[in-house]
């Protein structure tokens, strides 16, 4: 089965737009006029590995409850255009269902953002790239929560996975610089997709959409 998260809250990531936020409603990003600027691809990621850093996913993740640490290792993996964070989750008890016997859509998203949130660190603490090689880690904790929205969420269920202890696979491959056209406001647009597997033949997938909103340029309610 399929599930898309988000609805028609969200707009398309590669039309140019304005975040909003409405207390009571959900966030919305609306297109409005901008100009393009990809960055290139030499200027992107080299071949590198970088192993798993517990200190540093206690770090990504205390911002989860205790009982919503799903992520137990990652590793890091660059080459070329493509950056890849390969690693194993468990969920020895939901944090918000009785068991169902079977990774769930909402499990799968706590999964995703905890695999993006210590990809994107790792990335962050060992200088990689252009655009997450310019970050400090100050930055990266100042911006880690108000600043990494999903736009677009589409995940589809192959075959049941068994939630106690199975593998997942982010990969992030593509980063687009897009600048709104009134005020030159910058928005970084990010394609990634998302997989996850156990040792039983459990299977699924997502593809993910992001956008990384300028500091100033948070969210704002309508007024």
């Amino acid at each position: 089965m399929s599930n898309e998260t988000g609805g028609g809250s969200w707009r398309d990531h590669r039309q140019p737009c304005e975040v909003r936020h409405e207390p009571g409603v959900p966030t919305e990003i609306v297109p409005m006029a901008a100009e393009f600027v990809s960055v290139s691809e030499s200027s992107l990621v080299t071949r590198e590995h970088f192993p798993h850093d517990e200190q540093l996913m206690a770090d990504v993740l205390r911002c989860y409850k205790p009982h919503c640490r799903y992520l137990r290792r990652l590793a890091v993996d660059t080459e070329g255009l493509r950056v890849t964070g390969t690693g194993m989750f468990e969920i020895p008890e939901s944090c918000y269902i009785d068991a169902t016997g079977h990774l769930n859509a909402v499990e799968m998203n706590i999964c995703y953002n905890q695999i993006m949130y210590q990809t994107f660190a790792v990335l962050v603490r060992h200088e990689v790239g252009q655009y997450f090689g310019t970050w400090t880690m100050d930055d990266y904790w100042e911006r880690q929560l108000p600043d990494i929205l999903i736009t677009r969420f589409n995940s589809t269920f192959h075959r049941p996975i068994h939630p106690l202890r199975f593998h997942g696979e982010f990969t992030l491959s593509a980063v687009e610089e897009r600048f709104r056209s009134d005020d030159r406001a910058p928005f970084t647009a990010l394609d990634t997709t998302f997989r996850c597997w156990d040792d039983l033949g459990g299977q699924c997938a997502a593809s993910v959409r992001l956008a990384i909103v300028s500091p100033r340029r948070r969210l704002e309610p309508v007024t």
